[in-house]
């Protein structure tokens, strides 16, 4: 098998357990910021995901860091914590309630709340 199809078939296999990897997303997202909310949007909360594609996971604060640099080391930490390969299909958005509620409005209700 090609180390293209190899990947494909383990990304797959990741989407396939959203769940799984979407608490455990949102038990690391929890810990470094107390009061996220996390959800999921997208194909996997309207159930028409395939193997290909991404798993939509909103991280939800008032305290979500301002600069672009402190998001994108947020999202590194969370990703080192739960020792996510490269390919993985966790598209993660953090965001303030205001910019959630556009993604949210967009989503068409498809909304799954992880607690």
């Amino acid at each position: 098998m090609s180390m293209f199809m190899d990947t494909s078939a383990k990304r797959a296999k990741l989407v396939s357990e959203w769940r799984l990897w979407a608490l455990r997303i949102a038990g690391v997202a929890k810990e470094v910021i107390s009061d996220a909310e996390v959800y999921v949007i997208g194909s996997v909360a309207r159930g028409d995901s395939v193997g290909g594609s991404d798993v939509d996971i909103l991280i939800v604060s008032e305290y979500v860091p301002k600069k672009p640099m402190e998001i994108a080391k947020l999202k590194a930490f969370i990703e080192e914590r739960l020792d996510l390969p490269y390919y993985h299909p966790f598209e993660m958005h953090i965001l303030s309630p205001e910019e959630a509620k556009r993604f949210i409005e967009r989503s068409g209700g498809y909304v799954l709340r992880i607690d």
